[in-house]
Formats: C-alpha cells, structure tokens, sequence
C-alpha cells in the first residue's frame, strides 16, 4: 500500500506540503486501486503509527519532518520525496511507475528532509539574492 499526503480527496489534487498535517492522504492499494483516507490526526507520529497498523509499504511525500521520517523509515516504509512545487497525485503516481522518483535513506535525507529551523546570524547578515543585496533588516 502507497500512501501520499494530498490536499483533497480527489484525482486531480495536488500532493500537500505538510506530511503529518495533511487533511487526507491517496491510498493505492497493491492492485492499483485508489481510496482517501481522511487524516484524523494532528502530528506525523500517529500517521506513523497508522500506517503501520494500515500496512503501508511506501510513502511519498514533500515536505516531512525529521521525526515523522525516522519512524517511517525504522518501520520499514520506504520513502519517496515527490519533487519541488506543485504536484498533481496522478503526476507522483506516473512519477512512481517510471522509477523516477528519489528514494529518501538516512544517507540523503538531510537534502529531502525538513530540518529543524535554526536561526544563523551570520549567515542572515549577508543575504542575497541574484545577485543583489536583501534590502531589509530584521531587528535581531
């Protein structure tokens, strides 16, 4: 069983940014059969959870938190990431049959998994952006 955060419950929707806050998530079971499964949950951790107990096999997702990430992968669920911007779920889908899709392992996941958000002064001090200096400050 597959499963992909979507943002409504229908073929033409596009994969949803957040993984464990999606409202409801493409299910498509080992005959190619597709169902919505509405995401009654409010953390990735029960999602997690429930797809074990769903027998999911795989995940494809765009935007995942580091924890959600490690349960699934300790539960053996393979991940996929989706790509950047929008995409349609028949787009992951196609994506997933041609073998065209990245598999997320903990040797790569610091590219496709969101990190906690830590604030760099220096870093922040000198932004740019084609080229050009940002030209705002922030009042740190």
């Amino acid at each position: 069983m597959i499963a992909i955060p979507v943002k409504t419950n229908t073929v033409e929707s596009a994969i949803a940014p957040l993984f464990g806050k999606a409202k409801c998530f493409a299910m498509i079971d080992e005959n190619g059969e597709l169902t919505f499964w509405k995401n009654v949950f409010q953390s990735g951790r029960e999602v997690v959870k429930y797809f074990k107990a769903s027998k999911v096999d795989r995940v494809i997702f765009q935007d995942i938190g580091g924890n959600p990430y490690l349960l699934l992968h300790n539960a053996g669920i393979e991940c996929y990431h989706s790509g950047h911007g929008r995409i349609l779920l028949k787009e992951a889908l196609e994506y997933l049959r041609n073998h065209s899709l990245i598999r997320v392992t903990p040797e790569n996941m610091a590219e496709y998994v969101e990190k906690p958000h830590r604030h760099n002064k220096e870093e922040h001090a000198e932004v740019r952006h084609c080229g050009h200096h940002h030209g705002h400050t922030h009042g740190h």
